[in-house]
């Protein structure tokens, strides 16, 4: 289906003049007595002329072998043949082709009606007419086809008169030019988006000929030159290049030539004069015209200007240089950034009340001290103003803002010229004020988003900047804490390893204390849970470790403590409290005010003394004049407080566990004194009743065996025992590992008797820890001793087992046995857990009466415990 157009005009309505004539053009013969006409057509009730001439045939087709049929036949135009009412007389083939409709369905048809589009039929019957009057006519038609497409024409049409001059039919010639409407329209429309495109486009673009006068430009490209856009076209484009860049003009266009898009940053210059830099894209179009796009780039050269600038500020924050002079480098960047500005930085003073300028280049010096003379509030100017706030004030104009209405202060702005403030607080990342940033301008006029998004950003910077500043400080001050805590320490351990007193030991750490901080005093008061009043420590002037002074209202009266407000918030929150004026503190009780008066006293700080969490007291340090206490002075109380309580915790803990190694060693000594000379005293027994066995029954040769083992058991108790007293390996470990060892001492104990004794190792033997093998060697003499003098056993065996999780000591004898649950443990039973317990193992004890007992020793392998 084609596409439907629109009307469209005529190329002419009058004959060309001057022009060969249509038949002429198509060599048509116009001879009266045309040959006989090929088709056959329905006769017309106009006239008698149209039915001759429709019975007629057609001249286009007169003479079989005439060039003028072969052309009817093979044109690959339309040619057709009209009577005056616009019937369809002949057609050749190209036209039914085109039309869509057959043959006879052409023929007689009025062309009006079958074939014209509506918006064409006017125009064609007005030619028809100029054609009755005998006039030629060139044209352009559109046709709708059957399938209702449309086909454009460029035609030619002359008329056919008889030798009298009688109008006969029409002869027609119609070129398609379909592909060509449609090129022009796509052409149009093309150029048409173009256009739109252009106009849109927030670059500026101008169409430029060779000699760089601007053809074509758009709403953008007027704005950017600042001329009116019905102005723009016809502008020499090197009259927006600066006098000494304007030879750069030609060589871009000759870059351009050479089939290369050229890129490149220039400085631009207004209708006004005014110079913006400027990116530029130019190409090469058709015509011999060139497209130059012009993006407007201010906004990202600032941006490149306040990055360098702010990367600049940074790393000064980075290497330390001090605040003021990175702020003012600050304020020296903001001003190049917008011209006209005045930009300044103030702190809030310690009072919290007053700002102090730290930052202002190019203020005059009498405003910086009219700013900082004026307290912050709600209507103190912009930057008072500000800080009171904590959020953003924007003056447009100081001569009639109400939060100017202070007479001095606006005066004096308005000496100074200053018309316009803005102010923008500046808070920690807590959200405390810290100062403000302000940017002051000699005339009347409100920020755009551009200056408010300099303002955050400057305001952004100056709290990095102050925020390092103070992190620094603060570091200092952890760094003073650090070493007064490490000497504190150092000191501390001095006077524990060489004042072991614990009076003195606290009196040296409290005349520490004092010494750091340039006290006149530091007393210990701890709190007696008992009947809820405080005891004096200790007390320490200087190097005086036994002050007490009698009149202090807590000595004179302990409970009267309850009756400082101060004090009992401390007892109760465990935070510090400073005292900066004695005189004047609402939280002191009277009389440890008056106390405190009479002897100097005008400021103190209280450092509870914490346990566990749990507040035991508190350390008073006293100062006379002096100025108000720092947080890292009261951090460093806090932590020489701490130091001074874990001394006391370490005093007791020393004395607490003198005791525990007394009672431990009092343990040891009765553990091996039992596992020596018991064990060994029951070796000599049973050999010495063996001696009687064998004395009654004359075995002189045993006899005499028996009582050397006896004697040999004896000095080895004896050995065992001295080597106890001084904590030494058994003798038997000293030349095996303890399996070779109990073997020996079962072997030796139970020579000569009855008892028959087995010894079974279950996989490899592995290095063990000494104690390890000093307690499994007594509890396997322990056993054996236990089986001797209560089973009466017949056999004992041992049995060892090593896998790779554990090791398993097993000791059996088939003796009386006992009741496990109704027997109680005696010293050899609980010396055999208690080692047991020592290496981490396991112990069980499986016995009944008459069946023996078994005792088993499990000790899985660690590596704590094999280290």
């Amino acid at each position: 289906m084609l596409r439907k157009w629109e009307p469209i005009t005529p190329l002419s309505r009058e004959g060309n003049k001057g022009d060969a004539t249509a038949s002429e053009r198509y060599s048509f013969p116009m001879r009266t007595s045309a040959p006989t006409q090929p088709f056959h057509t329905e006769p017309s009730s106009n006239s008698n002329s149209e039915i001759r001439n429709q019975q007629m045939p057609c001249s286009a087709a007169a003479a079989d072998e005439s060039a003028a049929k072969h052309l009817f036949k093979l044109s690959r135009d339309v040619i057709l043949s009209l009577d005056r009412i616009g019937k369809i007389l002949c057609i050749n083939h190209r036209g039914v082709e085109l039309s869509g409709y057959s043959e006879s369905e052409l023929r007689g048809a009025n062309i009006f009606e079958l074939l014209l589009v509506p918006e064409d039929r006017e125009f064609a019957r007005e030619m028809l007419a100029d054609l009755l009057k005998g006039e030629t006519r060139e044209y352009q038609v559109r046709w709708r086809t059957k399938d209702d497409g449309i086909v454009h024409f460029d035609g030619a049409s002359v008329p056919r008169l008889s030798e009298s001059g009688e109008f006969l039919s029409t002869l027609c010639t119609l070129r398609d030019i379909t592909e060509r409407k449609s090129a022009e329209e796509r052409l149009r429309k093309s150029e048409e988006k173009y256009r739109d495109l252009i106009e849109i486009s927030p670059d500026a673009i101008y169409v430029v000929d060779a000699d760089g006068i601007c053809f074509l430009g758009n709403r953008a490209g007027a704005e950017l030159a600042g001329i009116p856009q019905d102005q723009l076209v016809g502008t020499p484009v090197t009259d927006t290049y600066l006098p000494e860049e304007r030879h750069l003009f030609r060589e871009k266009l000759e870059k351009i030539r050479m089939g290369r898009i050229v890129r490149f940053e220039r400085k631009f210059v207004r209708k006004n004069g005014e110079i913006v830099p400027v990116e530029v894209s130019v190409s090469a179009i058709r015509g011999g015209y060139f497209q130059a796009v012009l993006r407007d780039i201010t906004k990202r050269k600032q941006g490149e200007a306040l990055l360098a600038g702010e990367k600049q500020l940074l790393e000064m924050v980075a290497t330390g240089v001090p605040l003021k002079e990175i702020l003012n480098a600050l304020c020296l960047i903001i001003q190049e950034q917008r011209s006209g500005t005045l930009a300044s930085v103030l702190l809030l003073n310690p009072d919290g009340v007053h700002l102090d300028s730290i930052a202002g280049p190019s203020l005059p010096s009498e405003w910086i001290q009219q700013m900082e003379k004026l307290p912050i509030g709600p209507c103190a100017g912009s930057c008072g103003t500000a800080a009171y706030r904590g959020t953003r004030v924007i003056v447009e104009n100081i001569a009639t803002d109400p939060l100017w209405d202070v007479p001095e202060h606006r005066a004096s702005a308005l000496k100074h010229g200053f018309q316009a403030s803005w102010s923008n607080p500046v808070l920690s990342s807590k959200g405390k004020v810290l100062g403000t940033f302000c940017m002051y301008y000699r005339q009347a006029r409100i920020p755009n988003s551009d200056d408010i998004e300099l303002l955050e950003l400057a305001t952004h910077v100056v709290r990095v900047a102050i925020e390092r500043d103070r992190a620094e400080e603060a570091l200092r001050a952890s760094e003073r804490v650090a070493r007064g805590q490490v000497e504190a320490l150092t000191y501390s351990l001095d006077v524990l390893a060489t004042a072991p007193a614990p009076d003195k030991f606290l009196g040296e750490m409290l005349s520490t204390i004092g010494r750091m901080l340039g006290a006149q005093s530091v007393i210990l008061w701890l709190l007696n849970d008992s009947n809820d009043s405080l005891v004096l420590r200790a007390w320490a002037e200087g190097t005086n470790f036994a002050k007490a002074d009698p009149e202090h209202p807590f000595i004179k009266n302990p409970p009267s403590w309850k009756k400082d407000p101060a004090l009992r918030e401390l007892l109760f929150s465990g935070a510090p409290v400073a005292c900066e004026d004695v005189e004047n503190d609402p939280y002191t009780s009277i009389e440890l005010r008056q106390y405190l008066k009479s002897r100097g006293t005008k400021k103190f700080l209280r450092i509870p003394t914490l346990v566990g969490g749990r507040v035991k007291g508190f350390i008073g340090i006293r100062h006379g004049e002096r100025p108000p206490y720092r947080p890292e002075e009261i951090e460093l109380a806090q932590a020489l407080a701490h130091q001074a309580m874990l001394a006391i915790q370490l005093n007791e803990f020393a004395e607490q566990s003198r005791q525990a190694a007394v009672l431990e060693e009092r343990n040891r000594l009765a553990r091996d004194i039992h596992d020596t000379l018991a064990q060994g005293f029951t070796g000599v027994i049973v050999q010495l009743e063996a001696l009687e066995d064998a004395i009654a029954c004359c075995r002189r040769k045993e006899a005499n065996q028996h009582l050397r083992s006896a004697g040999e058991l004896a000095r080895q108790s004896l050995n065992e025992a001295r080597r106890s007293v001084h904590a030494l390996r058994p003798q038997a470990l000293q030349r095996g590992n303890f399996w070779e060892a109990l073997k020996g001492i079962v072997k030796n104990t139970t020579a000569g008797t009855a008892l028959h004794t087995t010894f079974n190792l279950r996989g490899k033997l592995r290095n063990l820890p000494q104690y390890w093998q000093e307690n499994l060697l007594h509890i396997g003499q322990e056993a054996l001793t236990n089986s001797l003098k209560y089973a009466h056993p017949r056999n004992f065996e041992t049995r060892l087992i090593f896998n790779t999780k554990e090791l398993r000591l097993e000791l059996r004898d088939d003796g009386d046995g006992f009741k496990v649950k109704a027997r109680r443990d005696g010293f050899g039973l609980a010396g055999m857990r208690e080692r047991v317990q020592q290496m981490g193992g396991n112990l069980t004890i499986s016995s009944a009466r008459g069946k023996g007992t078994k005792i088993a020793v499990t000790v899985p392998y660690n590596l704590e415990s094999m280290l």
